[in-house]
Parts: structure tokens; C-alpha cells; sequence
């Protein structure tokens, strides 16, 4: 039977989009210890993914009320606070390359109080045409 649901988060990944799946797993912190610098980190069984469960389709966003609307036909139990929420993009829709022969790139640091740090920029880029 078909659902929507409407799903709070304290916060919304800003690449998530309306087609996106959403999927929830069960939360295991892990415990690094007093002088770990491991905190709040999620963990999966790497050998079986049986753990992930598919909830359904985003169809509405709404980053100022921080909600999601997924939308999905399957019979599972909905996530609550103590799992983790996340999401994969359509492979389909989202690979390739920019195409074209001209790019642009403007870069400006908001944070005039605290020094900012650039690692690393990349690009793929194919040409369109010659």
C-alpha cells in the first residue's frame, strides 16, 4: 500500500533532492573512548546489507521547517530517533561530465573573523564538440 510520510531531521544535506531515495539503518555509535576523537560515527554490517532498509522517494523539501516528504509503496517500519537517515542519488540521472569549452569559478570567504582553509578543487569535464 502507498504512504507519505513526513520525516524531521536536524539537518537536511543540501545536495538532497526531490527523486532522491531515502534509506534508514539501525544507529550504533561508536566509543572511541575518553581520548578518542571518534564521535558519533554510524556503522553498517560491511558484509550485509540487510540492515539498510529503503523508506521511499523524496517528493517535498522544506529546509526551513526541516522535514522531508518521502512517498513509498513497501511495508516497513518507519525510522525513529534512534536511526540513522540517509540518502542516494538517481545513477541514472546524476553522472557525466560538464560539457562545453569554457568555465568559470568564482570562490569567496563569508567568514571575515576565522581563517579559512582551501585543500583541494577538482574537476571532470568533457568537451562537447570540436
Amino acid at each position: 500500500m502507498a504512504y507519505t510520510i513526513r520525516i524531521h531531521l536536524n539537518n537536511i544535506n543540501d545536495s538532497a533532492s526531490v527523486g532522491d531515495t531515502v534509506y534508514y539503518t539501525s544507529k550504533q555509535i561508536i566509543d572511541g573512548g575518553v581520548n578518542s576523537f571518534i564521535e558519533n560515527k554510524f556503522t553498517v554490517n560491511k558484509n550485509n546489507y540487510a540492515d539498510i532498509v529503503k523508506i521511499g522517494t523524496i517528493r517535498r523539501i522544506n529546509h526551513r521547517n526541516a522535514y522531508v516528504d518521502v512517498t513509498g509503496d513497501a511495508n516497513v517500519d518507519m525510522p525513529n530517533k534512534d536511526h540513522y537517515v540517509f540518502f542516494s542519488k538517481d545513477n541514472l540521472i546524476n553522472q557525466g561530465f560538464i560539457k562545453g569549452y569554457y568555465a568559470e569559478l568564482k570562490m569567496v570567504n563569508t567568514d571575515y573573523y576565522n581563517k579559512s582553509e582551501l585543500f583541494r578543487i577538482s574537476l571532470a569535464a568533457d568537451e562537447s564538440s570540436k
